[in-house]
């Protein structure tokens, strides 16, 4: 599958590199999570998720707005408290549910030399301990705000959704690798809301694809895999 003009990857995580699991139950469930945010959120995004799983809302849409509102669930907390919540959600989430044949295909990559990064709506801080964890080269999240050692309950500029994490990988491989362009990267990604990453770089992989994401796959002759 891993086509030999490749020369670095990039992973998606929830649905690509993990099977199931919710990733932001670690925040949610917290004992510093205020009550009356955990219902609020609940009573108003929840419907809007239901929306999106029928098609009746932008997935991208709900993604960016669902991380900007867990940033904001944190606000308050100190750095060792969100430091706590992110380790939980590697331990008793991310590892537990790992797909074992994308992550021997995320070996393969490195096996081959070949940088491998993670990109992902989730926070950054998360996502670098699980790309420590699967020995991948870097990893690309929503970065959280932090004032005087509290989370401010912000996102630092854009978050990592969408059509956006091809700007992610853009800027990692500019400052990190120069040599590379995204159109000798290969992209493995799940969702329809990842339809424009896999679309930004020279060897788009359909991985596990729902839906929308195997249609376009299919129309635009991009490879699936499903192990």
């Amino acid at each position: 599958m891993i086509d030999p003009e490749t020369r670095a990857a990039l992973f998606d995580i929830d649905g690509t590199l993990t099977a199931s699991g919710v990733w932001w139950a670690a925040i949610m469930d917290s004992p510093h999570t205020k009550l009356y945010k955990r219902l609020w959120l609940r009573g108003t995004a929840m419907p809007h998720y239901l929306l999106t799983k029928i098609g009746l809302a932008s997935q991208a849409n709900f993604r960016n707005r669902w991380i900007r509102l867990m940033a904001w669930l944190m606000a308050g907390w100190s750095e060792d408290q969100v430091q706590v919540a992110y380790e939980a959600t590697l331990t008793t989430c991310l590892m537990p549910n790992v797909r074992s044949d994308v992550w021997d295909v995320l070996k393969r990559h490195k096996a081959a030399g070949q940088p491998v990064i993670l990109v992902s709506t989730m926070f950054e801080g998360i996502v670098h301990r699980f790309a420590l964890r699967l020995g991948a080269d870097a990893g690309l999240g929503s970065i959280v705000e932090f004032d005087d050692g509290r989370c401010t309950g912000r996102i630092i500029g854009e978050t990592c959704s969408g059509g956006r994490k091809v700007d992610f990988a853009r800027r990692y491989l500019e400052q990190h690798d120069p040599d590379l362009s995204l159109t000798v990267c290969a992209a493995y990604a799940d969702s329809r809301s990842d339809i424009p990453f896999l679309d930004g770089v020279g060897f788009p992989v359909a991985t596990y694809p729902d839906e929308g994401m195997r249609a376009v796959a299919v129309e635009r002759g991009w490879i699936i895999y499903e192990g």
